[in-house]
């Protein structure tokens, strides 16, 4: 077994022993002759990159919604009916803003709707009508099965206190 397996190999390193390659390179230096019918493309220089530093990173992130200011924030004094009151005491899920909370469902409890919010801690949060959520004092006004209705209270710089509305639909 040996033996054919010698011989075999002996014959296949024999068709390698003749080296002649003067076609291939006659083929090859015509090609090389022949033109090409187009000019040479020519590269345009790539200028050198220039990085710039991002000096605004301790600032709001431009791809998120503004943050209302908060009242305690504010230098200026606004006399108004909707300001917020000061004194109650937070709830639960004003420690997170409106766009973070999500609605996961609705049920009826004691002849009240009631709505069931997850914060992004995990939690799952009961409100019904009056309670309070998210960071601009939003106070839930109506309770629907698909949806719910807050009106939040903003304070702009320049007219005061502001009611603005929002809502969280059932993501289905």
């Amino acid at each position: 077994m040996k033996r054919l397996f010698s011989i075999g190999m002996v014959a296949l390193l024999a068709g390698c022993g003749d080296a002649n390659l003067s076609q291939l390179e006659s083929v090859m230096e015509e090609i090389r002759r022949a033109p090409t019918g187009q000019p040479p493309v020519i590269i345009p220089t790539i200028p050198e990159y220039q990085p710039v530093d991002y000096r605004y990173s301790d600032t709001r992130s431009p791809f998120l919604a503004p943050e209302s200011v908060r009242a305690t924030d504010v230098v200026a004094v606004f006399d108004s009916a909707l300001a917020p009151d000061q004194q109650r005491k937070a709830e639960p899920l004003e420690q997170f803003p409106l766009q973070s909370l999500r609605l996961v469902g609705t049920l009826r409890m004691g002849g009240q709707q009631v709505a069931l919010i997850s914060a992004p801690d995990g939690s799952v949060t009961s409100v019904r009508e009056g309670n309070y959520l998210g960071t601009d004092y939003g106070q839930v006004t109506d309770i629907r099965p698909q949806e719910v209705h807050i009106t939040e209270r903003i304070l702009n710089q320049q007219v005061g206190w502001q009611e603005r509305q929002a809502t969280l639909s059932l993501d289905e």
